[in-house]
């Protein structure tokens, strides 16, 4: 990262957290107001079309295994639209991310180095559910794509989404409460380092409601809402999911003449509008697409003192990623963000591939 570029606090977040191979975080994990009740109620759901935003929030437009006239999809649907079957459930792994459960009220301290970083606490632990078997979703996709585009840029929902910026989700990590901060070169005392603490403000019979302590440099928030006993969580921390493109012609087509640019700069490639074609790229000054990532906490190592009543993180800078898919020429193009996990090297930095097809043979 340059000396003088500035970031956005979601940018951060998302470029650190990315690469901790857990799925795309979301720098704003709450369903948004002005979705149908019963989409806030449950968050984000495996079979939910939508796109993040430069913000980091998952803008919800449809779900593909819900009829058109369902509560969650009341917003609408694409005219043509035909909800896929079920999946089965046999289908679906599940498990949990519990944080020292004997030990309930624990306070998480962070020391934070380097002139970039970003912390996910997860006092309560966490929730993963992912589809596996995902060959009728990706069939499903390629049939739709450009229905969906249509409808996505279309009068109804007017985002005026770029090429690839058009996901479907395939799995999420749900939270019951959660503390995310970030920091960046240029504030004071980040060069030296700082200390984070995240710790609980009331007792057990409060429930443990935990907040950031005060005197940091670091912008942070967090969110601890009630939950009665047997309510769905609708905090989802990450996602995992399709992104969805298409092909120079096809966008051409039915968007008319779209210049497509390079999302990041590649060492030897043309980064002028138009150089080659490349399948996306994002809106604005979003610098960030769907690629494995993982861990609460990003960037270093981290270790825990079983002795003490707090746990210790320590986080350095590492360096930015980048995805591979935008080589790649296609009609449809499909990618997942578990297929591109092992292209990164274990600093973040992307292992190089001559050209596409090398780049195909190593997820092969």
């Amino acid at each position: 990262m340059g000396g003088s570029e500035v970031l956005s606090e979601s940018e951060i977040y998302c470029n650190q957290l990315l690469r901790r191979k857990r799925g795309f975080p979301l720098y704003v994990p709450g369903p948004q107001r002005n979705l149908p009740p019963e989409y806030q109620r449950c968050g984000v759901a495996i079979g939910d079309v939508g796109r993040v935003t430069p913000d980091g929030i998952f803008d919800f437009f449809f779900n593909i295994y819900l009829p058109a006239n369902h509560p969650i999809n009341a917003n609408g649907v694409p005219d043509d639209f035909c909800p896929l079957p079920h999946y089965a459930s046999k289908n679906v792994a599940q498990c949990s991310h519990n944080v020292f459960r004997d030990s309930p009220g624990r306070e998480f301290r962070f020391r934070c180095t380097g002139t970039t970083g970003a912390v996910l606490a997860l006092p309560r632990g966490a929730r993963v559910e992912k589809l596996e078997n995902l060959e009728a979703l990706r069939r499903y996709a390629a049939e739709n794509a450009h229905s969906w585009y249509r409808y996505v840029n279309g009068p109804d929902r007017g985002r005026g989404l770029e090429n690839g910026t058009l996901c479907l989700v395939t799995g999420c990590e749900k939270a019951p409460s959660w503390g995310i901060a970030s920091f960046q070169h240029g504030l004071p005392h980040v060069q030296e380092g700082f200390q984070l603490c995240f710790g609980p403000t009331a007792g057990a019979d409060s429930g443990y409601k935990y907040r950031w302590r005060g005197g940091t440099p670091a912008r942070h928030k967090h969110a601890d809402p009630h939950l009665t006993e047997g309510a769905p969580l609708n905090q989802t921390t990450f996602i995992h999911a399709f992104t969805i493109s298409l092909g120079e012609g096809p966008w051409a087509r039915i968007f008319g003449d779209v210049r497509i640019h390079q999302l990041v700069q590649y060492p030897g490639h043309s980064t002028k509008p138009g150089s080659g074609f490349v399948p996306y790229r994002s809106q604005g000054s979003w610098s960030l697409s769907f690629f494995g990532g993982g861990g609460a906490a990003a960037g270093g190592w981290k270790y825990a003192n079983r002795d003490s009543d707090h746990e210790n993180v320590s986080m350095s800078e590492a360096a930015p990623t980048s995805k591979p898919s935008r080589i790649i020429h296609a009609s449809v193009v499909i990618t997942h963000d578990d297929d591109w996990r092992d292209l990164l090297n274990e600093d973040g930095t992307q292992i190089t591939a001559r050209d596409a097809s090398d780049l195909l043979q190593r997820i092969s």
